[in-house]
């Protein structure tokens, strides 16, 4: 549950806030097969403003599912293939039909089953790399709350049980934002990180809990409790909000749909970081993306609504992506990386060197850890196993959430460009081969504490 303080701050105004609600309402060509829209209607992202913009669009006769960033970024529904009739309406800027993506398989990668009966903080290299404990002295994430916008969290890991906030963890999904217990699509055993396609089963749970694996794995690293067992994450008191965004899309095989690949859309994703707003969180992790062509309308969407985080006071974190890719050299947006105020977040290896599969450039913010990261994953879905490592752009973001978790427990007013400044004027430089392209540097978590309460 979120944790007020009872002195005023940003943090005990929200509280008081924090029970409202948004309404509830890439692979190209995947479609959800449970969609609520009829078949030959579409969901849009809609750019504009105005207090006349809501009426117009439906007059136009298209359902207004959400209004985000103060009513700058509309969700609607409506029929396909209606993309230059929206535009032509009157304080309409743009309009983009919304689109899907998968999740990276190099995410996807496992190995090394971890025991969960003892204490694993000796293999958590990169937390001794970044100096977790020594931060943990001053600082850790009590009172905070971080939004973890992934394939869900699972409720009953023991390093996350205590730190989840199950009633306000939500389902993304088709634009509506759903809450409470139902069949859902999960993976029915750790995935093959050589094939697009994982095996499949179909149980009932809550919406809000794990599908796949990687939305724990990313809770672990920032929050994974503090115990005699187990993980401990950057932000260890920190509570986690789970927003699932991602969901398997079953693909038939001899007619029966066995296998499935985890997709998510834009417009969930900007939905789930608006209602994160709403209910007051202090940082939001997003270990995801999308890459977009050069012209891509979905860039000011998500510049909107990222901006209309910040103003509100949450921080967002992103992974940079695992493409192997500068930057600053292709003609397409890695989204949300490549929007300014996002802390787009590269991945390091044991040796301070940017890992061979992070991408890199001018974009990116800061790096931290990203080889080989152990963390918790549902035991249901990992043949019982507890704790799993993996690599990836998403396990480095995470670490930079829950430093920015503990930033905000010293500071609850901090606004999140001074959360930001902070963990980059703390930051490793880094320098030599295969270190360029990386921001600030690798993150160090006692010095950028430093940098907003100095000296202990």
């Amino acid at each position: 549950m979120l944790m007020c303080n009872t002195e005023t701050s940003r943090r005990s105004v929200l509280c008081g806030i924090a029970g409202s609600t948004i309404a509830v309402g890439g692979v190209e060509g995947v479609r959800s097969t449970d969609r609520q829209a009829p078949a030959d209607h579409e969901i849009y992202i809609v750019l504009g403003g105005g207090a006349g913009l809501r009426s117009r669009l439906e007059s136009a006769g298209f359902e207004v599912l959400h209004a985000l960033a103060d009513g700058s970024v509309f969700i609607i529904q409506g029929p396909a293939g209606k993309e230059d009739e929206l535009r032509s309406l009157a304080a309409v800027a743009d309009a983009v039909t919304n689109e899907t993506f998968a999740l990276g398989e190099i995410e996807r990668n496992e190995r090394d089953i971890e025991r969960g009966d003892e204490a694993l903080s000796e293999e958590q290299w990169d937390n001794q790399l970044i100096r977790a404990e020594r931060a943990h002295e001053r600082a850790t994430g009590a009172g905070t709350t971080l939004a973890v916008i992934d394939s869900g969290v699972s409720f009953a890991h023991p390093d996350l049980r205590s730190q989840v906030d199950t009633d306000r963890s939500r389902l993304v999904r088709d634009a509506r934002i759903r809450s409470g217990t139902d069949s859902v699509t999960v993976a029915s055993g750790p995935q093959n990180p050589l094939s697009r396609l994982n095996p499949i089963e179909t149980t009932t749970q809550a919406l809000a809990t794990d599908v796949d694996g990687h939305g724990t794995h990313v809770a672990g690293i920032a929050a994974a409790s503090r115990g005699d067992t187990g993980v401990v994450g950057v932000a260890p008191d920190a509570s986690v909000v789970s927003l699932r965004t991602m969901f398997f899309d079953p693909v038939l095989e001899d007619g029966e749909s066995t296998y499935g690949r985890l997709i998510g859309s834009i417009a969930d994703i900007l939905i789930a970081i608006d209602y994160a707003v709403e209910i007051g969180v202090d940082v939001v992790n997003a270990s995801l993306r999308t890459i977009q062509p050069g012209d891509s309308r979905a860039f000011a969407a998500f510049r909107r609504v990222i901006q209309h985080a910040i103003e509100n006071g949450t921080l967002i974190v992103v992974s940079a992506g695992n493409d192997f890719l500068d930057l600053d050299r292709v003609a397409r947006y890695v989204l949300p990386a490549d929007v300014s105020g996002a802390v787009a977040v590269g991945a390091t290896g044991r040796t301070d060197t940017r890992v061979l599969f992070s991408n890199y450039g001018d974009a990116i913010d800061v790096a931290a850890p990203g080889s080989g990261i152990l963390s918790t994953v549902p035991n249901r879905l990992y043949y019982e196993s507890l704790y799993r490592r993996k690599p990836g752009t998403s396990m480095a973001a995470p670490q930079v959430a829950g430093l920015a978790c503990l930033l905000r427990e010293i500071d609850p007013d901090l606004h999140p460009r001074r959360v930001e400044q902070a963990i980059e004027m703390g930051a490793i430089e880094l320098s030599g081969e295969s270190t360029s392209g990386l921001g600030a540097g690798r993150i160090d978590a006692p010095a950028a504490i430093e940098q907003i309460a100095g000296q202990p």
